[in-house]
């Protein structure tokens, strides 16, 4: 399972970190977590193809997550010499629907799919029964943020396990859906002596990775503020696996 951080950064525009964006390879299918601003064009520049995704997972709908929808649905009908025929899915927690409905009577006719299928799904609250990709389970949690808002677990059958937070504050469910898990994709904002509501802090980090017992966190979702104290070595201090601080392509085996 190869995990690649296609964008590391936040609604700060920030040169070099594009917003929200993973892209994950496993089981022969490409997966996408988040699909925020720059998305696209960092897939392009890390050596990824956009229009060649299987999945596309959604955290919850603030546009950093959300943005890139719409240009990459724009292209692969319009901008292609050969248009996309693979089918593609689309998630995310409820009301995605509603959410999707939104796009769709904004853009209409330019986000229907010309030439391939195109299926949405929405996600309950709690995960009751995992999702049985190919090569791997996908299970969720919600987390601290907007109402909607989960986060994803994937759990690789030939083995490696990953977490991907979203935007959360520390939160129970989180800790449980990481449990043991051998890498934390976890958002990083703000340094911990200016706190911003409904996400992170090197502290609290390091609490959730330190409660679920993961082997490697690494940080994502960073705001300038929180890049400028370094925030991996302020991880380190409560947290005694590896820690590495994303930046746009870094790519890794969970």
């Amino acid at each position: 399972m190869r995990v690649t951080v296609v964008g590391s950064g936040t609604v700060h525009p920030f040169p070099r970190r594009v917003q929200s964006c993973v892209v994950v390879e496993v089981g022969g299918e490409t997966l996408v977590f988040d699909l925020g601003y720059g998305a696209v064009h960092g897939m392009l520049d890390g050596g990824l193809d956009p229009f060649a995704v299987d999945r596309i997972f959604f955290t919850h709908f603030h546009p950093d997550h959300t943005s890139d929808i719409v240009p990459l649905l724009f292209s692969a009908n319009y901008g292609l010499d050969k248009p996309r025929g693979k089918p593609l899915q689309l998630a995310g927690p409820e009301p995605f629907l509603r959410f999707w409905n939104s796009v769709l009577l904004s853009w209409g006719e330019w986000m229907s799919p010309e030439g391939f299928n195109l299926t949405t799904e929405e996600l309950p609250p709690v995960c009751r029964e995992p999702l049985h990709l190919p090569g791997a389970t996908l299970s969720w949690a919600k987390t601290e943020h907007r109402p909607e808002s989960i986060a994803y677990r994937l759990d690789a059958s030939d083995g490696g396990s990953f977490v991907y937070t979203g935007d959360t504050e520390y939160c129970e469910s989180v800790v449980a859906l990481a449990e043991g898990a051998d890498t934390l994709l976890v958002e990083c904002s703000a340094p911990d002596d200016s706190p911003i509501p409904g996400h992170l802090t090197p502290s609290g980090v390091a609490r959730i990775a330190s409660e679920a017992g993961v082997r490697r966190v690494v940080l994502t979702h960073v705001f300038p503020k929180a890049l400028d104290r370094d925030p991996g070595a302020a991880v380190r201090r409560s947290f005694g696996g590896e820690v590495i601080l994303a930046a746009d392509g870094l790519s890794f085996r969970a």
